[in-house]
């Protein structure tokens, strides 16, 4: 009879780490996990959370029974999704300034963000040529890091420039459905596990205003190449070289293009267009494989902002402010003598300014900038209504002193003035309360 080994040993103190005596004689526990360790030849890791001492013990008495255990079948999906993580290649994400547990020591990574990990139960449709299934994921309101394992089921070998296609589609609370931008593209190459030819792992991070509490619809369309993306793009480009002779005049600006373009839907032309162009395409291994994933409400602290002119939500690994009210996406119009938002800025407590345009503060101060940063559309419609500015790790608001947004305009000799707007405080964010 099988019997699970943490049921053996619930009786543990895994404070204090005490193995059970043996035949009334004491058990060292160093010696016994440096043996273990040497036998199955792995490289003790020293973790900081007391979750992890009981899979010590866990492994040291399936080895010493006569058993063989991988890492990863006893720290369980976390220890997977760290890892994948770590080494993931997010597109648009800043060289400088990763996002939080990429290019990190796993044992790191996971001290960093093991309290925003989760993993929900989720089953993907699965195929003949392959399965998916999901590692876990960490999340704010706005910001999403998902890890995925891929295990080829039909013999195929993947190459280094093989991708999967992805389409993502949120669902709100009151059914409203809404398709996401970072779907319809190939994104990082897969990561080929070290100890099995045949499995995989991949990630994607999303981006969208307030994610949590939603439902995450993914269509994994298959598995191709860079060229053959380069192959669907070229048709791309023949779209809308044909939608500009079918419907641009002479007559149009390139405001009243744009708002033309946005009334008769050429942004769902051209998605359908590019689904369709794929599908074309022989993929490198056939298969597809959907899922819902329900998004959990975020464990961070969040805090709204409004002022006369913009929506600012705070919280722990981005910012999300909105566009400027009275913003035309649909004029031409540019005046050198109008104030343009150039950039925000966030400034900590211990000196650290995180600011998507180091150049407002010039050389002599020495900024950060934002791990990652896109745009974001309301439920509405799909013109950008703000941005999400990405943090490399965990920004609590008390380690905020303020928030700006900052403008720039040029006056009749051409020389630029640049213009703060504090748009959080903590001074006045305190007084307010206080009263």
């Amino acid at each position: 009879m099988k019997q699970n080994l943490y049921d053996i040993f619930d009786h543990l103190n895994a404070d204090q780490q005490e193995l059970p005596s043996l035949k009334e004689m004491p058990v060292n526990e160093k010696s016994l996990t440096d043996r273990v360790m040497r036998k199955a030849d792995i490289k003790p890791v020293m973790k900081k959370h007391r979750s992890y001492r009981m899979v010590g013990i866990a492994a040291a008495v399936a080895v010493l029974a006569g058993g063989t255990i991988t890492a990863g079948a006893v720290s369980g999906k976390m220890d997977e999704f760290f890892s994948a993580v770590s080494k993931a290649g997010i597109n648009d994400m800043n060289s400088e300034y990763k996002l939080p547990a990429v290019n990190m020591e796993i044992s790191d990574a996971i001290d960093q963000m093991q309290s925003y990990y989760s993993c929900p139960d989720v089953s993907f449709t699965q195929t003949d040529s392959g399965t998916v299934e999901l590692m876990g994921l960490y999340n704010d309101h706005s910001s999403l890091m998902m890890s995925f394992r891929l295990i080829v089921t039909d013999g195929t070998i993947l190459s280094d420039d093989a991708y999967m296609l992805p389409y993502f589609t949120v669902t709100n609370q009151n059914g409203t459905v809404k398709e996401l931008p970072e779907g319809g593209y190939l994104s990082e190459p897969f990561r080929k596990c070290d100890d099995a030819e045949n499995v995989y792992y991949f990630t994607y991070y999303i981006t969208d205003q307030e994610l949590a509490g939603k439902t995450l619809h993914i269509d994994f369309a298959g598995i191709y190449t860079m060229s053959q993306q380069q192959s669907v793009m070229e048709k791309m480009h023949e779209l809308d070289d044909e939608l500009r002779k079918q419907h641009y005049t002479e007559e149009m600006d390139a405001g009243e293009w744009k708002k033309y373009q946005h009334e008769n839907d050429f942004d769902l032309i051209r998605t359908q267009v590019m689904r369709e162009a794929f599908a074309e395409e022989t993929p490198v291994l056939k298969g597809t494989w959907s899922a819902d994933v329900p998004i959990a409400d975020a464990v961070s602290q969040q805090l709204t902002i409004e002022t006369d002119s913009n929506i600012c939500i705070i919280d722990e690994l981005s910012v999300y402010m909105s566009e400027d009210n009275g913003t035309n996406h649909y004029s031409s119009d540019f005046n050198m003598s109008d104030e343009q938002v150039c950039g925000i800025a966030v400034f900590l407590k211990n000196g650290t300014i995180i600011t998507d345009n180091s150049q407002i503060f010039g050389e002599e101060i020495d900024c950060q900038n934002f791990a990652y940063i896109r745009g974001t559309r309301s439920d509405e419609s799909n013109i950008c209504d703000g941005m999400i500015y990405c943090y490399s790790r965990p920004i609590s608001i008390d380690e905020i002193e303020k928030i700006s947004k900052y403008t720039n305009y040029f006056d009749e000799n051409y020389t630029e003035h640049i213009n703060e707007y504090p748009i959080y405080e903590t001074v006045q964010q305190n007084f307010t309360q206080a009263r």
